[in-house]
């Protein structure tokens, strides 16, 4: 389970800067992989559903937009979670600090 992508919206909480939104967004897509028309995603509701609850997002194409499917575990952890230290970012990122 890759979970970067939480690493990163989290980040934007508190004070995003005026591209966080776009960044978040762009965090998510590369982290769902290509969206999903409704029709296929109806077809894999399973496999969609199983990944998502592995902590994978999936975004769906619906008539009015995209649609963002994330595990609730996954949104109470960015909701609630504090933003990361540059700490746990460096750690995440698999930086050694000087001890």
């Amino acid at each position: 389970m890759n979970s970067t992508w939480k690493l990163v919206v989290r980040t934007f909480k508190g004070r995003p800067p005026p591209e966080g939104r776009a960044r978040v967004e762009q965090t998510i897509l590369e982290a769902s992989g290509i969206p999903l028309k409704l029709r296929e995603a109806r077809h894999r509701l399973f496999i969609v559903t199983t990944n998502v609850s592995k902590g994978t997002p999936a975004v769906i194409e619906g008539e009015n937009g995209f649609v963002c499917l994330i595990a609730l575990d996954d949104l109470v952890e960015i909701v609630l979670d504090p933003a990361p230290t540059l700490r746990d970012v460096m750690r995440d990122a698999g930086v050694k600090g000087h001890n």
